[in-house]
């Protein structure tokens, strides 16, 4: 077949239309473009996850401090003293439904008690109205004090040891978590935090 040769009424058709339009990209250009992203979230991810890290801890140093706000608030408000709340054989505090971490610091399944008992309902100890805060009066139980009480961004359970939290006592008293690690690097009696915890002393 012999080609059309362009004519004056042809005039109209540029260059570009016409170019055969490509239908689809070359396995060249796919490899490319895969290339290309496969780079990219190698330089974004690390800075992503940085960012994750750093709004985790933001976030459990918000919590600790206003655990540690609202306790304060419950003593002034009640003139009376978590530790001398708790039920038998418990010697810590621990929040939510968040895992018990191990490590130094020392709370348990055994030894910790809720502490929302404390801070969102007024039923702290034994299952009986006599360990409750007071309800009526000047020194009076005013709360909820928090109603958003949950485990820390790792899933574990903020903890105090709350035994030394009575009048008193001189001894240190910590709102803590065990931090990403999930292992508690700080003992109860230390006076600084230790490893990656994150934590507030009360006194």
């Amino acid at each position: 077949m012999i080609p059309r040769r362009l004519t004056n009424n042809d005039s109209h058709l540029t260059p570009h239309a016409l170019r055969l339009t490509p239908h689809g990209f070359t396995l060249i250009e796919i490899i490319v473009i895969l290339a290309v992203i496969s780079i990219l979230v190698a330089i974004l991810t690390p800075t992503v996850l940085k960012y994750l890290d750093e709004a985790r801890s933001d976030r459990a140093q918000n919590d600790v401090g206003n655990i540690s706000a609202m306790l304060n608030d419950l003593i002034k408000d009640t003139g009376q003293f978590p530790g001398a709340h708790l039920g038998t054989g418990k010697t810590f505090l621990c929040s939510g439904t968040g895992t018990i971490a191990g490590g130094s610091f020392g709370g348990t399944t055994t030894n910790c008690e809720n502490l929302e008992n404390h801070l969102v309902t007024n039923s702290p100890g034994n299952a009986t109205t006599t360990d409750d805060y007071p309800s009526t009066g000047k020194f009076r139980w005013k709360g909820p004090y928090i109603t958003n009480l949950s485990e820390d961004p790792w899933g574990n359970a903020y903890e105090i040891n709350a035994s030394t939290l009575v009048g008193g006592n001189t001894s240190v008293t910590w709102v803590i978590s065990a931090g990403p690690n999930g292992t508690f690097d700080t003992s109860p009696t230390a006076t600084t935090i230790s490893g990656d915890d994150i934590g507030v002393r009360i006194k």
